[in-house]
């Protein structure tokens, strides 16, 4: 089985994993999460051995007359090690209403993507109240070290809505 291969079906397991355990530990028995069901994979030419990314958005909450509500990004960032490989690697997650930014958060991971294979989750802020029809949204922006072209940012897939 390819490097790769096991890396992503590594990081399938993990983020199965993740996401139900967040869907399910908890004492309130009405929370919810929705992800994109997309997982975006990608390959990085780095200095060294390359960067694989896998990342995904999603919504959680609790709903009621006191609803609480958050995007949240889960993903993986694998490197072969030894080498400097981003001058920037930041998680932008947002908390969305038809397109409206309601909470967001951005995250810089550049140093732990330099030192290694890292896990990467983002979450915005809470909102607090009734409110369905939220989703989760983001976007990852990168920059390779020492490749001349600056940094650029990935719009990821949202994830479906809650409460819908």
């Amino acid at each position: 089985m390819s490097r790769q291969l096991r890396r992503f079906t590594t990081i399938g397991a993990t983020l199965c994993l993740a996401v139900g355990g967040a869907v399910t530990a908890g004492p309130q028995a009405q929370a919810e999460e929705r992800c994109s069901g997309h997982h975006w994979m990608r390959e990085f030419d780095t200095p060294g051995e390359n960067i694989d990314v896998e990342y995904e958005f999603c919504v959680n909450g609790s709903g009621g007359s006191n609803g609480k509500y958050r995007a949240r990004g889960y993903g993986r960032v694998m490197d072969g090690g030894g080498w400097r490989k981003v001058d920037a690697f930041i998680i932008e997650t947002r908390l969305e209403r038809d397109d409206h930014v309601i909470t967001s958060r951005r995250c810089d991971y550049t140093k732990a993507v330099n030192a290694g294979d890292t896990n990467a989750n983002c979450a915005s802020p809470y909102a607090l109240g009734r409110d369905p029809h939220l989703t989760g949204d983001g976007r990852i922006y990168i920059d390779i070290e020492d490749d001349g072209r600056g940094g650029t940012w990935y719009d990821l897939a949202g994830s479906k809505p809650i409460g819908s």
